[in-house]
């Protein structure tokens, strides 16, 4: 499904815009002890160690970096011929970073083992007693405790440096009547799971004929764990990281029984680094890309942990959704946790459950523009300064207003809301500054005055944004309720009105910036995957429950780790493996998520369009359609669309020659006759 080599050995990645190696990260400075303009990523705070947890100081004389790279250097002096390139077990592959190795985060905190199994305790009870996979165990803290919470019959340790591992390994392995099994194999070489399959380490397992009807039913007699989290981010091959390669091949192998699947789809259960993960599980319509829909289609994941977020990132590095939806996406996760009979403990809170709180008070679930702006303005002002849901624009302008104001007492700044000027024309506020003040000519004075109107304009077009939106979702509730009419007067009516918003979207859209034509598109999608039937779009949008907050003093090296639950989603029934025309399809279609289905579908095939006539559920609300096919966009799509979609092109007689099979748009070729 995704393509890759059966063995994943990475020799190296051309870098790209949004992958660079350490390398290529430049700093001014030159500090003693690394070659100058090399950014070193083991500063004193990732390698500091935690009183509170006492297997930290035990990791930093396990895994060291400079263990780990002196240890490298001996591995390649002694196996130069045998191993791929700068390969080192344990540490992963080794890039040229400053550094110069990547190291496997290790849990370090008892305490966040214990309120997980707490948490998802009631969802893990069904695998009481099962056989347990442990991909890179390390220091077995969290193997421990989630064997002591499972009991299972059999729990194989899938560990690639035994050695290094040794003191925490041996006593489970020792241990009477132990159910632990070592196993010391390369994690990343997919060969490895193949041949324990083979070798029978999997003893109670039996495993399943691929085409027989039993093949995609879930096996809860089989659970697979572990840890993909490597510091700093362990490169793939065309991956950006290893951990997002490993976790897609595994989620790809469950419609095929392949690797650990071969007993049948089993659930993984995975630590992996936040920040690495944040995008693989979409947040937001506008991240909802190629990836996201071969994840969502094969696996339903829910994230367990997850970090705080630091800072408001813009572009490539953001969660691509207004903070307004974030919060109300938190407000109906916390409402649904709560329906389940999951509880967030105090210390597992991020400040994004506090602001859902707040803002639910009337019950609603939706936060406005204006009131989350000025509600994190003055929080700013009363010292809580929320970097998660507030720009940085306006966290520096109110900076800068209280250095002025407390350099200047005497200097009095109009509040930043209600925002001043028009809507044509930014302006700074009117101060009253005595002649001869000496702010007057100053550079705090000239930084106001430009920051102030810049952050004014841009809060207006966010407001022209929302407005524009504000058009959209209700020309969706109207097309939903004229496909709900039967034909007459009453339908005839609502298309009218449809038709009058639909103007009014398309002069108001031409004129935003060329850069931000999009954007409304993407906050109506937002709005309708959130708020409107079928929940599900988005997997996000309707997960059960809000993760639990790590903290980076938690693992060691310190880093803010995540827990990734996933459970495999059966392939579709039909004939003639239908599963993989759907999987070829997706590839195709997915190309442009932000086009309409017509667009795209153009782009597929010249011609192609011609199948939405065929395609009954486009126009179904109920199943996730609307009346305009140009409002329609491929993100937006729900699987049972998909499949109908797919349904119509197997069957359109219109292909080129040599593309009726499924890996055309995979790349694959087929031998003409």
């Amino acid at each position: 499904m995704f393509r890759t080599h059966r063995i994943t050995y990475r020799i190296g990645a051309p870098p790209t815009a949004t992958t660079k190696s350490w390398t290529q990260v430049r700093c001014v400075t030159r500090q003693v002890g690394r070659r100058a303009g090399i950014l070193n990523h083991w500063t004193p705070e990732k390698l500091a160690l935690s009183d509170r947890y006492p297997l930290s100081t035990e990791m930093s004389q396990v895994v060291h970096p400079t263990l780990l790279q002196e240890a490298q250097k001996k591995s390649k002096e002694k196996s130069s011929k045998q191993l791929p390139k700068q390969r080192v077990l344990g540490a992963g592959y080794s890039v040229k970073t400053a550094s110069n190795v990547h190291v496997r985060s290790q849990i370090v905190s008892p305490d966040l083992c214990d309120d997980v199994l707490k948490y998802i305790g009631p969802m893990l009870e069904q695998h009481k007693g099962c056989d347990i996979l442990d991909i890179n165990p390390g220091a077995c803290l969290w193997s421990q405790k989630l064997h002591a919470f499972l009991k299972p019959r059999s729990h194989i340790l899938l560990e690639p440096s035994p050695g290094i591992f040794k003191a925490y390994l041996d006593p489970l392995l020792d241990a009477p009547d132990s159910t632990y099994k070592l196993v010391s194999k390369d994690p990343l070489n997919l060969n490895s799971y193949r041949e324990m399959v083979e070798e029978g380490v999997f003893e109670h397992q039996t495993r399943v004929d691929p085409e027989g009807p039993d093949a995609q039913k879930l096996n809860n007699t089989l659970l697979v764990t572990g840890s993909l989290a490597w510091d700093p981010r362990l490169p793939g091959l065309a991956f950006d990281s290893m951990a997002k390669q490993m976790f897609c091949l595994f989620a790809s192998a469950a419609w095929s029984n392949d690797l650990f699947h071969a007993f049948g789809p089993v659930r993984t259960l995975l630590w992996v680094q936040s920040d690495d993960f944040k995008t693989m599980i979409a947040q937001s319509s506008g991240n909802f890309h190629k990836t996201s829909r071969m994840l969502e289609m094969t696996q339903n994941m829910n994230l367990v942990v997850s970090s705080v977020v630091k800072e408001r990132l813009v572009g490539r590095g953001s969660l691509g959704r207004e903070p307004q939806y974030e919060i109300e996406s938190t407000i109906r996760a916390l409402q649904a946790a709560k329906e389940n009979g999951m509880d967030i403990p105090d210390h597992r809170r991020s400040p994004a459950h506090f602001y859902a709180e707040e803002f639910n008070s009337d019950g609603s679930g939706k936060v406005s523009t204006t009131a989350l702006h000025e509600f994190m303005y003055k929080q700013h002002l009363a010292g809580n300064v929320s970097t998660q849901y507030t720009a940085r624009s306006l966290i520096e302008l109110v900076e800068l207003e209280k250095h002025i104001q407390s350099t200047y007492p005497d200097i009095s700044i109009p509040p930043i809301f209600p925002v001043q000027g028009s809507k044509s024309r930014a302006r700074a506020p009117p101060l009253f500054i005595p002649e001869g003040h000496p702010i007057r000519d100053s550079d705090l004075m000239q930084q106001w005055r430009l920051a102030r109107p810049a952050f004014g304009q841009q809060f207006r077009l966010k407001l022209k944004i929302n407005d524009i939106a504000d058009v959209g979702e209700e020309m969706y509730k109207l097309e939903c309720a004229a496909l709900q009419c039967s034909p007459g007067p009453e339908q005839d009516k609502l298309i009218a009105q449809i038709q009058d918003l639909d103007k009014q979207w398309e002069e108001e859209v031409s004129t935003m910036p060329r850069n931000k034509t999009t954007t409304p598109g993407s906050m109506v999608d937002d709005r309708i995957s959130i708020r409107h039937m079928p929940r599900g779009r988005l997997q996000w949008d309707a997960r059960p429950f809000d993760p639990l907050m790590s903290h980076e003093d938690e693992a060691w090296p310190r880093t803010r780790l995540g827990l990734v639950l996933a459970t495999p989603i059966p392939h579709p029934e039909g004939d003639d493996k239908f599963y993989e025309w759907v999987a070829d399809f997706v590839h195709g279609l997915y190309t442009d998520t932000g086009k309409d289905i017509a667009a795209a579908l153009e782009t597929m095939h010249h011609g192609l369009s011609d199948i939405i006539k065929d395609c009954p559920t486009l126009r179904d609300p109920d199943l996730g359609g609307r009346m305009q096919m140009k409002h329609l966009r491929v993100r937006m799509l729900t699987m049972t669309q998909v499949y109908d979609l797919v349904r119509a092109y197997r069957d359109w007689p219109f292909k080129v020659e040599g593309a009726h099979h499924t890996t055309y748009y995979r790349g694959g070729r087929v031998k003409m006759t």
